[in-house]
């Protein structure tokens, strides 16, 4: 009776553990970056004259945008991410940008929520700035 206890104290151990370690992996944390804020929304139209694939802290593909008054540099979402929903941009192309400016940047710099180029749109953040990438991990096959 008593090693029927345990067991039934250890099952319901690592069932909480589990369910723990689930939770934890959802939560975002830094890797969606800076707070977006609705508040701070803007609209640019320009041509991409960088492309970057940035690593560290806030990793991703950024844009540099060149436009009528000055150069932007546009934070667009994880690679990996961008190569799973089958998005790219390219040197050159014609884009409209909605997005939030990022706060304390040094330069200017925009959080994209969405990003036109051409007859593509890219929704990369919903109507709260919350990124579609939040709480997503990579295929087994993007890495390949």
């Amino acid at each position: 009776m008593n090693s029927r206890l345990w067991l039934k104290a250890l099952f319901i151990a690592a069932v909480m553990a589990w369910i723990s370690s689930a939770a934890w992996g959802q939560h975002p944390g830094k890797t969606t970056g800076p707070k977006y804020d609705r508040a701070n929304e803007v609209k640019i139209k320009g041509v991409i004259v960088e492309v970057r694939e940035v690593p560290g802290e806030f990793e991703g593909l950024h844009l540099v945008v060149k436009t009528e008054s000055n150069t932007v540099l546009v934070h667009v979402a994880p690679s990996e991410f961008l190569k799973e929903i089958d998005t790219s941009f390219n040197k050159g192309d014609q884009v409209e940008v909605v997005g939030a400016r990022a706060p304390d940047a040094p330069e200017e710099e925009i959080l994209a929520r969405e990003i036109i180029d051409g007859t593509n749109t890219s929704t990369l953040r919903d109507e709260k700035g919350v990124p579609i990438w939040a709480g997503w991990k990579p295929s087994k096959s993007a890495g390949k």
